[in-house]
């Protein structure tokens, strides 16, 4: 148990930051609300007990009858570890709920994905955690990496199943910057399977968040965003918000759309309701083909410093692995996430086409 001088959501950052607080345990914040630690950087959070809930006896939040509340939500970050900016959005939230600032309204699971990344200021340690969500840690040699995406995923599981046997509206808001610049510094990839396709609602919930480009993505991913939206049919979607920067040298101004968003959507509002009744048109792409890097012989044709959704014209040789090559075939396609440099078996390029 924490202490009760201390406020587990208050110091949930600080927590990670310090290595404090890594085993499991619940309680109630002096705000109320009641939460449940599954691991380090993992609360689950349940609105502050009110009539017809269970009485302030300690249980942690799963314990709790939630009355009235519309989602299961997950808000994610630090999936990577230098990627500071939605961290930061993360733990301002937590600290205005502490302080009763805000009201939380939604029973959410608030998840630092990578701890360790995050305290050695690195994108990853042994291997990309965004490249092991769907299973695909079970192809990989046992490492901290692959544990603590099978960690993510039971946590996940037990999350999604509720409290009270009602199926409510699961949502996951997986947060990122971008080690590039972009033409479009702030947008969405969201995934769809056949079996649980992106609504034109929750891509114009998106739009009240202030990005500007969203992208839509049939194809099946390893990614944590992909995993809740396949296994479990959640509103999910990957929010790149902008360049790496690292802790206190991001400009939190720039995430004012997000945040408020946030915010709308926990303490019970409609996420994609702007207070100032403003609506934006993200530009719409759709994903055309991903480059994948097959060998040590692989050679993107692009330079370094290319910015996400720079566009090749038809017939721009792209890619090279021995004697295969990725030629752009529709008339333009615009690149995302170029980096060559990832292992063999991974993406090296997204190819987007507009809507």
């Amino acid at each position: 148990m924490t202490p009760v001088s201390r406020s587990a959501l208050r110091d949930w950052l600080s927590d990670v930051l310090d290595a404090r607080d890594t085993s499991p345990g619940a309680g109630v914040d002096p705000c109320g609300v009641r939460w449940q630690r599954h691991a380090h950087g993992v609360l689950e959070l349940a609105p502050a007990a009110r009539a017809g809930a269970n009485g302030d006896d300690g249980g942690g939040a799963s314990d709790v009858i939630l009355r009235g509340h519309r989602f299961d939500a997950i808000l994610s970050c630090g999936i990577h570890g230098d990627e500071t900016a939605p961290i930061e959005i993360v733990d301002g939230i937590l600290r205005d709920i502490a302080d009763a600032r805000l009201t939380l309204r939604e029973r959410v699971l608030v998840v630092l994905g990578n701890p360790e990344a995050v305290r050695a200021g690195k994108r990853y340690l042994e291997y990309d955690l965004n490249r092991l969500f769907q299973g695909a840690h079970a192809k990989r040699a046992e490492s901290p990496a692959v544990q603590r995406a099978r960690e993510l995923e039971v946590i996940v599981a037990q999350f999604f199943a509720g409290v009270d046997g009602v199926r409510r509206v699961r949502r996951h808001v997986d947060m990122h910057t971008a080690i590039r610049a972009s033409l479009y510094p702030r947008f969405a990839v969201v995934p769809s399977t056949p079996q649980h396709a992106a609504s034109d609602a929750w891509v114009a919930t998106l739009a009240a968040t202030g990005i500007e480009a969203v992208v839509l993505t049939d194809q099946p991913s390893a990614t944590f965003s992909y995993y809740t939206c396949a296994r479990f049919g959640a509103e999910s979607c990957t929010l790149e918000l902008g360049k790496v920067a690292p802790f206190g040298q991001n400009q939190l101004a720039d995430f004012a759309g997000i945040d408020a968003a946030l915010r709308r959507w926990l303490s019970g509002g409609e996420m994609g309701e702007r207070d100032d009744a403003r609506t934006t048109g993200p530009r719409r792409f759709r994903v055309a083909a991903e480059i994948v890097r097959r060998t040590d012989a692989f050679v993107l044709d692009v330079p370094a410093d290319t910015p996400n959704f720079t566009p090749y014209p038809a017939g721009t040789v792209l890619a090279r692995d021995g004697e295969n090559t990725y030629t752009v075939s529709h008339p333009e396609e615009c690149i995302v996430f170029p980096n060559p440099n990832v292992a063999n078996g991974l993406r090296a390029g997204v190819m987007v086409v507009p809507e």
